[in-house]
């Protein structure tokens, strides 16, 4: 029993060092900053998408379509879930969470070419104005990852 709870402190010291401030006191770059703020100005249109994919959903269109949208509408509120939960990690530095940032950044992508094609499927406007609303979205956050700046911050 005492192993299994050393063990378990043990990865709990492991996981808060993945959160853990490791520049106190040193602000970070600005780039580092604006990249924060575009992975959270990303939320909404990623909120917009889910809200317009549900609402389609519930139009009653047929049953090969209602599931794609069904899908599209979770992946969306995931994607913007995933994004706003990350966006503090890279702000502090964090090596690990930093790459899973770079890996939720490419999913939401994915997501938001999803939305594209669902749009063009259907001839829908208002989710082809989300869609592609998201996508740019997507793409500012994926190249601000990669930025010089973010990449030495967090630890390359």
């Amino acid at each position: 029993m005492a192993t299994v709870l050393r063990l378990l402190g043990a990865a709990r010291v492991g996981a808060l060092g993945l959160v853990a401030v490791r520049r106190p006191g040193v602000r970070p770059p600005l780039d580092v900053r604006q990249t924060c703020a575009s992975m959270l100005a990303a939320v909404p249109a990623y909120g917009l998408l889910s809200y317009l994919a549900w609402d389609l959903s519930a139009s009653g269109l047929p049953e090969e379509f209602a599931d794609g949208l069904r899908f599209l509408m979770a992946a969306s509120a995931l994607a913007g879930v995933v994004l706003a939960a990350l966006a503090v990690p890279v702000r502090r530095g964090g090596h690990v969470l930093w790459r899973a940032a770079q890996a939720g950044a490419v999913v939401a992508l994915g997501v938001s070419l999803s939305a594209l094609y669902t749009a063009a499927r259907l001839a829908d406007t208002p989710l082809l104005l989300a869609g592609t609303l998201a996508a740019v979205a997507a793409i500012v956050v994926n190249i601000a990852l990669w930025s010089t700046e973010v990449r030495r911050w967090c630890g390359l």
